[in-house]
């Protein structure tokens, strides 16, 4: 497990966990797939969560979707 100032990265793929992450025997996994140790997207989730908190100049209120 690395904790770098409250981060908490998957102790399988890497990708920096912001949301409870599954704990299992003092490790931290993104999701139930990496704990098993098969291939996950949390990645590309945490670019889409990313991408929908962003706002182009000229376009407050609406989603770049």
């Amino acid at each position: 497990m690395v904790r770098i100032e409250d981060t908490v990265w998957c102790d399988s793929c890497g990708v920096e966990i912001t949301w409870v992450p599954l704990v299992v025997n003092e490790r931290d996994y993104c999701c139930e797939d990496c704990y098993k140790g098969f291939a996950c997207e949390c990645d590309q989730r945490m670019e889409d969560e990313n991408r929908r908190g962003r706002k182009s100049p000229g376009t407050a209120g609406i989603d770049n979707w």
